[in-house]
């Protein structure tokens, strides 16, 4: 009886260190993780191919197509590239742009040229790609099919008054988000420090917040009564009612109820740099500047923090999920891959979600990386 109790006491333990074992390998298989999926690390250059052959400079946008396919403002480089990922590698393909030709063109691919691109957009058909084109302060459109790139607003010189087409000024455009019917494109403005909106068809952009240039400030309030300062990242929730914003240099992340253009701060702790977790304004950032939504969790790109962070959208509550490692109190960037407990980024910009993951434009690493969730 004795040699029976062992023997069934000997399998429950064998058992539960069996299930034990399962569990984590379970969670081993889901943990997070990041990926360098093209570039090299601190290599500039403008240079087409797979995985580490690729090269850019100082890439400042990012957006996901409805099929997966990546759209990359290679901003240094003056470009427009098609990213595709497949198994953890990304090929890169040039579709637009000439190396380190600033200059302002309509036309065909390599015939347009752009001034430091920015920002992204794309239609939920995957057909047209928005363009922030910043340094000649204009928004640009390219039909994917034939490669046209053809000026919706804007003109070369810094303004920001309202109106249609060229009649329009914008000072430095940064990012972009278009509605889910796909008529209306919301803009960072960021040399404004307003929120700007373009109706598509007609080409009329007016000002939906902001005081003006020579105005920044954190104020919450209606629309014109409302202060930024530096506003950059902006993402749309998915029923178009609600634009997040993420006011760089105020290191705070703003919210606009666009029936109203009413502005509230969501989260962080006005106007000082940190990198503290919390909710609200117990939660620090520093120098946010790119923001992706999924669901009811909004991304940052916390960039001075070298650190992805997320915001839970029902409690505003600040997490860390990748990056943000401290040393002494202070972030640590580098180029490390692997768990997010230690992988590192040397500046997160530009971001985007598809699928389960986040892609990241690593600046000045001049890497995209790959962040599974």
């Amino acid at each position: 009886m004795m040699a029976g109790r062992k023997a069934s006491t000997k399998a429950a333990v064998a058992l539960g260190i069996a299930a034990g074992l399962m569990v984590g390998v379970a969670a081993q298989a889901h943990a997070a993780s990041v990926t360098t999926i093209a570039g090299e690390f601190h290599e500039r250059g403008a240079v087409d191919g797979t995985g580490s052959q690729a090269r850019f400079e100082y890439v400042q946008g990012i957006v996901a197509a409805p099929d997966g396919t990546l759209y990359v403002a290679d901003t240094g480089n003056d470009l427009i590239r098609k990213v595709t990922v497949s198994g953890g590698t990304a090929t890169v393909t040039t579709i637009a742009g000439v190396n380190h030709h600033a200059r302002f063109r309509d036309g065909n691919g390599t015939a347009a040229r752009f001034n430091n691109p920015e920002g992204l957009a794309i239609s939920s058909d995957g057909k047209t790609l928005y363009i922030a084109d910043s340094r000649n302060n204009r928004i640009r459109k390219m039909d994917l099919s034939s490669g046209a790139v053809t000026t919706l607003a804007g003109r070369a010189f810094p303004g920001s008054n309202d109106g249609t087409g060229g009649a329009a000024g914008f000072y430095g455009p940064r990012a972009l988000a278009l509605t889910p019917d796909g008529k209306t494109l919301y803009i960072s403005d960021s040399g404004n420090n307003m929120i700007r909106k373009l109706d598509v068809a007609t080409g009329t952009v007016t000002t939906v917040a902001g005081k003006g240039a020579l105005a920044p400030g954190m104020d919450d309030g209606i629309g014109g009564a409302a202060s930024f300062r530096d506003p950059r990242g902006i993402a749309l929730s998915s029923d178009g009612s609600v634009l997040y914003v993420a006011d760089t240099r105020n290191n705070l992340i703003r919210k606009i109820v666009l029936a109203t253009n009413a502005v509230s701060t969501l989260a962080g702790h006005p106007g000082f740099p940190g990198i503290e977790d919390g909710a609200g304004s117990s939660a620090f950032f520093n120098q946010p500047v790119a923001l992706a939504l999924n669901g009811n969790t909004l991304y940052v790109g916390d960039s001075s923090n070298a650190s992805i962070r997320a915001i839970d959208l029902s409690s505003n509550n600040v997490t860390t999920i990748a990056g943000g490692v401290k040393a002494l109190g202070m972030p640590v960037s580098g180029k490390t891959d692997g768990d997010v407990s230690v992988a590192l980024f040397q500046y997160t910009g530009a971001i985007a979600y598809a699928n389960g993951k986040l892609f990241i434009a690593d600046i000045p690493a001049e890497t995209l990386r790959e962040l599974k969730l």
